[in-house]
């Protein structure tokens, strides 16, 4: 089995291990007492901001394991960082599109609704990554600004924890 093709399975595998590594994720900061550390990493309210914690470090773990595991099979750096880049960006944009389209265009309140998010932003980011991995060509630039992005919304999410500025995104619903 090739590269292209492990990376395809791998990115399938994700969806499901992403998706079932979200849902404990989302009690832990509960479970610890409401650990400050674990509050960094976990959601600490129900605020939309808060729940994109769901799918960036996940997936970033994921991403970062996938390829030293198979970083020895020959994959690029530079495609697989890019491509993990699409991945958080693409499902936490379709998080928060899904989450205003339904609460604020529709007024839908639903909790099926909101962990159906979930369900469907990880493997259209999942999806899209692995098709940018495989036709992507390699650019400095692009790993450049997909490092400077995952870094950026890393330290984001630590410091909006910490200070969340007063915008709904960071508010919990009512």
């Amino acid at each position: 089995m090739n590269a292209v093709a492990r990376n395809r399975r791998g990115g399938l595998i994700g969806l499901i291990v992403v998706c079932f590594l979200s849902i404990p994720l989302h009690f832990f900061y509960d479970w610890t007492g409401e650990n400050t550390f674990i509050g960094l990493f976990a959601p600490i309210n129900e605020s939309i901001w808060e729940h994109l914690k769901l799918v960036f470090w996940p997936l970033l773990v994921w991403w970062t394991v996938g390829f030293i595991f198979y970083k020895k099979e020959g994959l690029s750096f530079n495609k697989w960082f890019t491509a993990a880049a699409a991945a958080i960006f693409l499902s936490m944009f379709v998080i928060v599109a899904w989450y205003y389209i339904w609460k604020g265009a529709l007024a839908v309140e639903s909790t099926a609704v909101d962990l159906s998010a979930l369900f469907i932003a990880v493997p259209i980011g999942q999806l899209v990554a692995i098709h940018v991995y495989r036709v992507i060509t390699p650019r400095t630039l692009y790993m450049v600004l997909a490092l400077l992005f995952i870094a950026v919304t890393g330290a984001a999410f630590i410091g909006f924890t910490l200070a969340p500025p007063d915008f709904p995104i960071f508010m919990p619903p009512n």
